[in-house]
């Protein structure tokens, strides 16, 4: 196989299509391949995703190797572990070597087509006014720095109500696929149907922009967005967690 951001094999699983989409649509501000992994790198932003190892399709990837990496940059060794089901021999072996398991997340999946637009959630067209929407829904900060890097075509899709940001979700298309990331309704909105409207905008555009399905990241232990995202229609690609060496 070529390279994550080049051309790559014809025949490939989804789940590596959806890892190395979401690559891209989420990025690090340092990434190379070497030694059979994804390694990212983010200084200023303390995000798992982007400090953290994949394993690249096809690869053998180097514990050794890895583990050299993120000792030499002083960050703790992280390795997301996906899918875990496909990864068992070097999950073992990590977890054999005391790194902790962490975060189990599952990747979800939808047809970007056949959400009832609600008509409550508008695009935020201008970049300029995306920190103003951050700041009513999102207290990290960090985040949006990783949003405003994220390639076009890229859209936030928000709803308001009452004058007051009720809702937000940002999705970036790569290719056939549209990440679905920063889904947040704010507390006094919850149960009224903002995170469905956002989705069914936000999927709207995404299928103008040529994407044929969305993807999304949710926690396994979050019962409450799990049993939102299959109503909606979303069924689970595959599962991931991390492993991190302590004592860094």
């Amino acid at each position: 196989m070529t390279g994550l951001y080049g051309a790559v094999m014809d025949q490939q699983p989804e789940w590596w299509t959806l890892e190395r989409s979401a690559a891209r649509a989420w990025p690090a501000a340092h990434t190379e391949e070497r030694d059979g992994w994804l390694l990212r790198h983010t200084p200023s932003v303390p995000r798992r995703r982007i400090n953290s190892a994949l394993p690249l399709h096809g690869s053998s990837p180097s514990i050794e190797a890895v583990e050299s990496y993120y000792r030499a940059l002083g960050r703790a060794v992280t390795v997301q572990v996906s899918p875990s089901d496909t990864y068992t021999e070097l999950d073992a072996e990590l977890a054999a070597r005391g790194y902790h398991r962490d975060a189990p997340t599952l990747i979800l999946t939808a047809p970007a087509s056949g959400f009832d637009d609600e008509g409550a959630a508008e695009r935020v067209g201008d970049r300029a006014r995306w920190p103003e929407v951050f700041a009513a829904l999102d207290d990290r900060a960090a985040t949006l720095e990783v949003i405003l890097r994220i390639p076009e075509p890229v859209a936030l899709f928000a709803a308001t109500v009452g004058g007051e940001t009720a809702g937000m979700g940002v999705f970036a298309v790569d290719g056939g696929y549209a990440g679905v990331f920063c889904m947040v309704t704010h507390p006094r909105h919850r149960r009224a149907g903002i995170a469905s409207a956002v989705l069914a905008a936000g999927a709207a555009w995404a299928g103008g922009q040529g994407a044929r399905r969305l993807y999304l990241q949710v926690e396994e232990d979050n019962p409450p967005a799990r049993a939102l995202y299959a109503r909606a229609g979303f069924t689970v690609s595959h599962g991931y967690h991390y492993r991190v060496l302590p004592g860094m």
